[in-house]
Order: C-alpha cells, then structure tokens, then sequence
C-alpha cells in the first residue's frame, strides 16, 4: 500500500500534529455529520471564511454578471477570495473564466464531494512554501486514498418552493501494485424564484430596491412642437411629463406623475435551476524499486438552462431620441382618444390633444413580463501526475524527489439579454420588423441621435410587413405582477389590434454572449530529505506556471466589430456597442508565466520546541518577489503547546490588472439615476500586493479527549490591487471643488472629458486598477471540543467562533482628492461591487453536539452570525440595522453494524428563520445568510466492501 502523506503548509512530509504550523481539517466524517451540505453553505458556516459567494454570484460582480451561479468559492478572512490559495492534492487548479473585481479565484463546485477525503485549511500566510495568491491562507481538497469496493448514494433536499437532488457513486480497487479509484456524482437543484419568499416582494416601492422607476407602462414627456439642432437630451430636461393611468392597474407605482415604477424582483430567481455532472478518477501505486506515482483526471460541467432575469431592460442613454412618439403613432392615437388630459408632474392638468412629439421614458416590457431565460453553462478538465522516487544515492542520504505536472482549463459561456438600439428607433416609428426594409443612420450633427435612412417608395408606417412598437397601457392585457389589480382581471384600456408583436420583439431583442476559457500549467519538482537529529526535515524545489485567459464574444456583441449603435460603423465617439441595454465586450488573450524557487528546514530541540523556516522567490514577467516564513511550536506539557508564526506574503498583479484592454459593465450611477457603462482598465505599472502576517495561538489537547484552540491572527495588506471606486468618482464629479481631480475619468455626450456636463449627464465612467490603501485585519479564533464515554452511548460536543478584531482599509486617494475615507468593515455589510469589500459581521461561531449508540448517532448544530450595520443607509431606517441570524440543524444517521445501507436525515434551520433582511434588490446578504428556510433532507449510503 502507498504511505503517502499529503499535508498542507509545508513541502515536506511529516504529520501535521507534529509540525509548527496550525491545520484544522474537515473530514468525511465531519461534512456527514453536519448533513453533508453543499459546499457554499459549508463554507457560510465555517467561522474563518467570511463573504461565501454562492447562489447569487452574479449580481455580486457587478451587474455585467461575470460569473454563474453555479460556482463558490472559499474567502478566508474576508480578504478576497483571489487571496486564498485553493489547491487540489495539493497541487493548483486553474482559475474561473472571467474578468472579476477583486481578482480570480478558483470555483470549489467542481471537486466531487464522494472523492473527497477531508479539506485541509490552513488559516495564515503562505506565500513562502506555495508563492502567489496564499496571503490569507490554503485550502486543499483531499482525495480518498486506499478506497476499495463501491459505494453509491442518493439525496434529496426540500424546502419551501424549491428543493436539490444528488446521485453519486465511487469505485476502487487493485490493479496489481497499484489502486485505481473512480467517482462520478451529479447533482441538480431547482430554481428558487423571489416570489416563493415574501420578504423579497416590497409592495410599496421601499425607496427604489427591487424597484425600478423606468416600467412599462411608463410615462411621456412632451418635446415641443419640434425637436431643435441641439442634444435631444437637453430639449427634456425641463419638459412636463405625465404617467399612463394604466400604471397602477398593472402593479406599477406612480411616482409624483414623473415615472411608472416598475418591482422586477418577480423575474430572478435566488437561486437558478442547475444541473451539475463531476467525474474523478485517479490511479496511483508503486514505481520501481522505490518509487511511487499518481495519476488523476477530473472532469466537471455546471448548466444552467434557463437564467432568469426581466423582461427588458431601461435604456442606458436616457435621454436619445430612440424612444419618439410621434402624433400619428396608432397607440398614441387610441390613448389620447381615451385620455385628453392628464395632471402632468407639475401638478397642472395637461392638454394632450396637441401634435407635440411625445418621448417615453420606460422599458419596452415591464409588468406584462414574461422574463427573458437565457443557458449558461461551464466545463472544467483536469490531468495531473506525480512521481516520487528513492533511488539507491539519495536513500543512503535519506533523500528522495518529487515531481509533478498538472494542467487545468475552465471554460463557460455567459448569455445575457440585449435589445438593438437602432431596431427600436425603427419600431417606435412604425418601421419595424425584419422584412421592413427602412433603414437608419446616425444624425451628423447629433451622435447622440439616430435618423431614418430613405424610406422605399409603397413602404408605409404599422402597414405591410412594418410593425409599431406601442409603449402605451393600452397594448397590454393582464400583469404578471404578484397581486396587480389587473393581474386576474383584464385591462379595460386594453385593445387588442394594438397589442404588440412578439415576432416584433424577437427582432428587436438579442443575446449577448461571451465565451471565456482559462488554462494552467505547474511544474514542481522538490528534493526533501528527512534525519533523526535535529535537522528533522528539509526541502527545495522549483516550480513553473504558465496562467492563459481569453475571452470571445459573439459578433452582435463584439466590439472590435460591432462598436457602435448601427451595425459595421466604427465613427462613434462613444463606442459601447449596438444595444440600449447591455455593453458588448472586446476579444482578449493574455499569459503570465512564473518561476519559483524555494526552500524550507524544520528543525526540532529536546521533542520540545519545533521550527519551520521557509523562504520563496518568484519572478513573474513585471515582478519578482521575496518571502520568508519563521513558525515556532513549543509544547510546554504533553497537552499543552504553543505556536506562533511570522511571514511576509505576496499576490502577483494578475493577468487582469495588469492588461490595458477595456472591460465594461453595467452599474447603476446614483446622480444619474440610471444605470451607465463603467469601463475598467488594467495598469502596468501596478506592484505586487504584500502582507505582513501575524499568527499566535495556544493548544490543549488531554488524553481524556479534550482539544482547544485559541488563535490571535492579524494581517497587514499593503498596495492592494483595488479598482477605483467609480460611484465616489460620480459623487466627486458632482462637487464643484472636487470636479477637476476626476473629469479626465468621466466621459459625458460627445466622448467629452473636460468636466463641461453635469453629473446627470454622464454617460460613462473609467475606472483602473491601482495600487491601494493599506487594510489592516485582526481577530481570534477559538475551538474547543470533547469527547465522553458515557453508559448510555458516546458523547462528543464542542464550540467554535471566529471574531473580527479589527478590519479597516485606508483612505482611497486619487489627484490629491480622497475617493473615499478610511472605512470600518467588521461590523459592516459593505459593498462587493464598489469596493471588493464583503459583508463582513463582527462575529459567527456555533455550538454543536452529539450521541452516539448502537446504530446511531444524533448531531446538533446551533449557528450564529451577529448583527451588523448597513452604513449606506440613514441611521435608523428600516434597513440600517441587520438582525442576528441564528439556526438549529439536527441530524440523525442510522447505520446497521454489517449493514450496507445507511440513512441520514437532516432538518437545516428546524425552526424556520428567515434571514434578516437588507437593502438590496434581493432583500438579504448572500454572501452571508441563507433564503431556503427550513430544509428537510434524506440521503441513503450503499457500501459494498472488496469482493
């Protein structure tokens, strides 16, 4: 049989009991008894880890949606999760396939769980043994080594609305001297949608969340007799405005006959409908004389079918003459005949009967819905090998090497939806459809405006093959809104002749999609040696990585072909793409490469006092670096002992920050009141980020069965690799004294940056990677555990938490003018869009037990996160205070001695909570709490040993 040992923190090869470094590991044993969660709410649970993306991923990269709600992550401390270190077999896996705020990280959802043997995580610095990215800690997902037989199991998870099911199985056996082990798993989980959860359904509006006040039905301003040889946008922004009376009916809110507000919270899904395959093999055994090697491959795909967002989105250039109603338009027509006066947002009645050209200020579907569905999905592939050997020369002087190859590579395609811009020009002037034959160009005095091309002799507006769009109330029968007055009862304004086309809107509507792929490659070879005397063990290696990313749109979403609103013109000045709705994206590709070398002693006095000196230096294409490691053990007693550790650590710019291209997003930007493009660019000249980081703790452990824990930890990150914050770019803009620090990174009508607009007029912001301000983080961790031997059956209860100390980041400065001052982030949600900062509460931790007899065994688990505040909000609002969350588990496992089968039910969060509500589109914290309320889950274990 193979002794291999895999222990994370080291390169060398001891148990970790006996090393000076701390490792608190989660093995099968441990995941079973919590009731075997996925792996995001695992994580959520886990006290170090704070900011657990899962089920709402997208929305918390930015409003481009990055990235599906089919990955996790691992987020130690709160730091980012690109600063955690994820390794598998304790080798690196490649990052997810996209551009993110803050940085890659690794997806943890494709490991399968059945392959798993524990999870090792090692809470503090690292960059000295692993290099790059290991400033908060390692997490290494370990295999099932020696596994024979079969095992399959099958699971289903309900809660209220929703529920998941899994299947998987393992398979293992000797082939000769060596071990060949097979796992397969798949899992899928139905969508939850928002409105299974009645916190997530506001009814009044709630000062603009899960609200947005561009619908449909909308409102209409009225231009003028004519539109002048000026801005379309500066001819309304004094102009009267009244909102279409069908607005209520259909579940929208009147705000002040300015808007028809429109809830879209009804089209998302807090958690989508997915579909997960993982397959795991790995073949290992002895080479030679002396030698062993291992062999895996993984392969994993994550689909989600159908997507869910609204049913259309709010133009992004407001103020553009796209949206124009003319006199004679058949809906306008209909409504005037039925409305010929309006109060109008002054408060004076208005006369509508005129022939003034009418814009409207809405979307193109609202309340009528349905949602728009679009696929993504994710392939992930893994090879990996290793070989390590003794020969004759190197066992005289107890040496041996290892070397090891692995290479990974992520794929996913990312649809969103969009709508052309010149196609609803077309269509709210009668022109629309496919078969029309009218087309457009761009006004040559006013780039911001779109003019009709020749109009071919016979063709006529709303006749033949040209269809209207109609924006008014009166082309829509029911709502889709949850509790709309129209929602069962028809719309009496509604009439049918003048009901929209959905061939008219498929024309109009489009996909943008975006296919990424990443590819790593590492290298290492180690030499380790191990002695008797006090030099306990030595190590030096080498390592190689060479990290690909690209990134290819469709043609409708590509930049490089398409950078305009019409088709093939490249002479704008605002080149963002051909939709009102969504940005289109630039092909990219980039590679960084890295070398590495490193060296490490563990030295041991009298049994008692244990060190660990470790050193690393890598050279990456703009940098290269140096970290030392010193970490101590003492055992004072034989139960007793204590540790500590000192190291600097590192993360590289990575290939994102560094590279010039521009990405762009989507992001609502207050004092414009609608969303606009922001527009991120990397730096060159950004240095690597470093910390100072600080690990002391103390460790009982008796024979009695009792083991605690209590570690202070601190980390000193300086030079962060930050995005500018582009609201506090919006907000300085705003300021006249500020304004000329930021104007060259607002751009207004024009592709102007000379700070002559307003901020209301701002069409876009540039925002670049930068070297930040320092963030300085502290806390404890504590654990304590034990085990009693009682008449009645074992017993094993025990406690852990995790407490912020402190975490603050410095002030962001940009031209002298500070973006943003020193914040607090323990104790605060924050933002993870403007800012990469997570939720981060002061504190969490959990007190569990168990009983254990005959075939038995009964576990319980109280979780606790605390209370924190929202510091966006006023003090004192409905939402500046978010609650504690606090949840029971209870799991109860049945396993037969000499039985093959197993059963364990599990009833998550018994007492029903819900989580505390925040200000936010989906009402609640994702990357902290949990919207499935109680969950009932039954899993059944077949084991079938050798033979």
């Amino acid at each position: 049989m193979i002794d291999e040992i895999v222990v994370t923190g080291t390169a060398l090869r001891t148990a970790a009991i006996d090393s000076p470094y701390a490792v608190q590991s989660l093995d099968r044993d441990a995941i079973a008894d919590q009731g075997a969660p996925a792996l995001v709410d695992l994580f959520k649970n886990f006290g170090p880890n704070t900011g657990a993306i899962g089920e709402l991923t997208s929305w918390l990269n930015g409003a481009g949606q990055a990235v599906a709600e089919t990955v996790a992550n691992v987020n130690l401390r709160g730091l980012g999760a690109s600063r955690t270190l994820v390794l598998f077999n304790g080798r690196r896996q490649t990052y997810v396939p996209a551009r993110l705020i803050g940085g890659r990280y690794v997806d943890v959802n494709v490991i399968p769980v059945i392959a798993l043997e524990r999870i090792d995580l090692l809470k503090e610095g690292a960059a000295a043994v692993y290099g790059s990215d290991a400033i908060a800690g390692v997490v290494n997902f370990i295999t099932r080594d020696g596994f024979e037989g079969f095992e399959g199991a099958a699971s289903y998870e309900h809660f209220a609305g929703a529920g998941d099911a899994g299947l998987s199985a393992i398979w293992g056996g000797r082939i000769g001297r060596s071990e060949l082990m097979l796992a397969a798993e798949y899992q899928r989980r139905e969508a939850l949608n928002i409105t299974e959860r009645d916190w997530a359904l506001p009814a009044d509006g709630d000062a603009y969340w899960g609200w947005s006040g561009v619908g449909n039905p909308g409102a209409f301003m009225v231009t003028g007799a004519s539109i002048p040889e000026l801005p379309f946008s500066q001819t309304l922004l004094l102009a009267p405005r009244f909102v279409d009376p069908a607005c209520a009916g259909m579940g929208g809110e009147n705000w002040g006959n300015r808007s028809c507000a429109f809830r879209f919270s009804p089209w998302d899904n807090l958690i989508e409908e997915q579909r997960q395959t993982r397959i795991f093999g790995q073949l290992q055994g002895e080479w030679g004389d002396s030698g062993e090697f291992h062999l895996e491959a993984l392969w994993s795909e994550a689909v989600i079918p159908g997507w869910l967002t609204t049913p259309s989105s709010p133009p992004v250039i407001r103020y553009d003459n796209t949206q124009l109603v003319r006199a004679d338009h058949p809906g306008r027509v209909a409504f005037v005949k039925a409305y010929p006066r309006l109060p109008g947002s002054d408060g004076v009645v208005m006369d509508l009967t005129g022939d003034e050209d009418w814009y409207f200020f809405g979307r193109m579907i609202g309340s009528s819905g349905p949602g728009r569905t679009v696929p993504r999905d994710s392939r992930t592939v893994r090879l990996a090998a290793a070989l390590s050997d003794s020969p004759p020369a190197f066992a005289r002087l107890g040496m041996h090497y290892d070397i090891g190859l692995s290479w990974s590579r992520s794929e996913a395609l990312m649809n969103r939806p969009a709508e052309y811009s010149y196609r609803r020009f077309l269509a709210f002037r009668g022109y629309g459809g496919a078969d029309c034959g009218v087309s457009v160009t761009t006004h040559p005095g006013r780039p911001a405006d779109l003019i009709l091309g020749p109009v071919p002799a016979g063709v006529r507006p709303g006749a033949g093959n040209c269809l209207y769009y109609n924006p008014f109330g009166n082309a829509i029968e029911h709502s889709a809104q949850p509790g709309a007055a129209f929602e069962n009862s028809p719309n009496p304004d509604f009439e049918p002749s003048l009901a929209n086309s959905p061939a008219l809107f498929d024309w109009i509507r489009e996909e943008v999609r975006l296919n990424s792929r990443t590819e790593l490659l590492a290298f290492d070879a180690v030499l380790r040696g191990e002695r008797e005397d006090w030099l306990a063990g030595y190590a030096a290696g080498y390592q190689f990585r060479r990290f690909k990313a690209s990134g290819q749109p469709n043609d409708p979403a590509n930049l490089a072909l398409n950078p305009c609103w019409l088709p093939g013109d490249r002479g704008c000045a605002n080149q963002t793409g051909l939709f009102s709705s969504a940005k289109g994206f630039l092909p990219y590709e980039a590679d960084q490469s890295t070398h590495a070398l490193f060296a490490e002693l563990a030295l041991t006095f009298r049994d008692r006092l244990n060190l660990q000196l470790a050193s690393r230096y890598e050279i990456h294409e703009h940098t290269e670096t140096f970290d030392p490691k010193l970490a101590a053990r003492l055992d004072l007693t034989d139960s007793l002992a204590l540790r500590g550790s000192v190291q600097t650590a590192f993360r590289a710019p990575s290939v994102d920050g560094l590279s010039t291209d521009i990405t762009t997003r989507l992001e609502l930007l207050p004092a414009v009141g609608t969303f606009k493009a922001i527009e991120t660019q990397g730096n060159p000249d950004l240095e690597p980020e470093s910390a100072l980081a600080v690990n002391a703790g103390l460790f009982v452990q008796t024979q009695g069965g009792l083991e605690a824990a209590l570690e202070y930890w601190r980390f000193a990150l300086d030079d962060p690799v930050i995005v500018l914050p582009f609201r506090a770019i919006e907000s300085r803009y705003a300021d006249p004294a500020t304004r000329a620090a930021v104007q060259q990174l607002v751009f207004c009508p024009g592709n102007r940056n000379d700070g002559s607009c307003s901020a209301g007029e701002i069409e876009r912001v540039r925002v670049y990677h930068v070297n930040g301000p320092t963030i300085n983080v502290s806390g404890l961790d504590l654990r304590i555990s034990g085990l009693l031997e009682l008449a009645f059956g074992s017993v094993h209860w025990g406690a852990e938490a995790s407490w912020f100390l402190d975490y603050e980041m410095e002030a962001i400065t940009y031209n002298g003018v500070t973006l943003r001052p020193a914040v607090k982030v323990a104790g605060y949600l924050n933002d993870p869009v403007d800012g990469a900062l997570p939720p981060a509460p002061r504190w969490k931790g959990r007190v569990f037990g168990g009983i254990e007899r005959d075939s038995f065994r009964l576990s319980g688990y109280f979780n606790h996160v605390t209370s924190y505040r929202d510091r966006e909000r006023v003090t004192g609002t409905r939402y500046a205070e978010i609650g504690a969350f606090s949840t029971l588990d209870l799991i109860l496992l049945w396993q037969p001695p000499g039985r093959a089968l197993s059963v364990t039910f599990s009833a998550l969060n018994l007492t029903d909570e819900d989580p505390p509500l925040i200000g936010s589109d989906h009402f609640f914290d994702g990357m902290t709490h949990n919207p499935k309320r109680r969950r009932l889950k039954l899993a059944l274990r077949y084991r079938l040993p050798p033979g």
